[in-house]
């Protein structure tokens, strides 16, 4: 397989490989697993979990997903997650809304800079963090990978595609089923390396016990429906743990089913009760990786 350098200049293999993770603590339990799909040569996407001592019970979720046809999406999926967590951890703001805000920002300007370095013309990648801290969860999001929030058979869809397709339906100007098959859905109107300064949608919800939190890439919602998301929790019983990661396995399994054409990241993270400074217990609460 070919070789490419990352931004540090150190040779690796292109593309971000298999990402596999799972994780228990504070009341959640949470599971990931991101690959390059069927049809695509590498997986451009990029996903982390990380804990956050200074949050009450806080655990930073994300995803980003490199977009397909440009110069080093890859890099740019990876660079923007990892250059959010640096900045997510290093400040001391106590409001989570300017820290989210904050690391979009750095992430922004991070793959501005590393394409303007590498002469990767074009090099952009969505993002979308999910911060959770005690009851309360909060989502920044650039871009059209998406995160639901899952109470009882509801569903609520937590951000707005920044594409041509979902600005067409916010107008009317076209239906759901007319956005499914449109030939611009992909096209985005708004996403982390193409412009000098960038803000995130922020949106906030309380959590109650019982609910689930769903972040995935288009290569996951535009082939499953969320009432199968639904429907795949309610057909898992058993350990929490192994549930989350169950469903994880499963919907990725469907989608793989049904062709995957373009890299496939699903992330699930279940609230079983919101209480106390989080205690991971997880042996993998850390991203894993390799080649696909």
């Amino acid at each position: 397989m070919a070789q490419m350098s990352d931004w540090s200049g150190e040779p690796r293999l292109r593309g971000n490989g298999l990402l596999r993770a799972s994780g228990a603590g504070a009341g959640l339990t949470w599971s990931l697993r991101s690959d390059r799909g069927l049809v695509r040569e590498a997986n451009e996407d990029y996903a982390a979990a990380v804990e956050d001592q200074e949050m009450v019970g806080g655990i930073l979720f994300l995803v980003a997903d490199g977009l397909g046809g440009h110069d080093a999406g890859e890099v740019a999926s990876r660079l923007a997650v990892e250059t959010a967590v640096a900045t997510w951890r290093a400040s001391s703001d106590k409001s989570i809304k300017n820290r989210l805000r904050n690391a979009f920002r750095l992430a922004n300007q991070a793959v501005l800079d590393e394409a303007l370095r590498c002469r990767h013309n074009g090099m952009a990648t969505t993002l979308t963090a999910l911060a959770i801290s005690s009851d309360t969860a909060l989502v920044a999001h650039v871009g059209d990978s998406r995160c639901y929030l899952i109470r009882g058979r509801k569903v609520e869809q937590l951000t707005s595609d920044h594409s041509q397709v979902g600005e067409m339906m916010r107008r009317g100007l076209i239906s759901p089923a007319e956005a499914a098959s449109h030939p611009a859905r992909s096209v985005l109107t708004r996403c982390l390396g193409r412009e000098l300064a960038i803000s995130p949608d922020v949106t906030q919800r309380q959590l109650v016990k019982g609910d689930v939190l769903v972040l995935c890439s288009d290569g996951l919602w535009d082939l499953i429906s969320p009432q199968e998301m639904v429907q795949a929790l309610y057909d898992e019983v058993g350990d929490p743990m192994v549930q989350v990661a169950n469903v994880v396995e499963e919907l990725n399994k469907l989608a793989i089913y049904r062709g995957a054409p373009d890299n496939v990241t699903i992330m699930i993270i279940r609230v079983h009760e919101r209480q106390g400074p989080s205690q991971l217990t997880s042996s993998s609460s850390r991203w894993f990786r390799r080649s696909p």
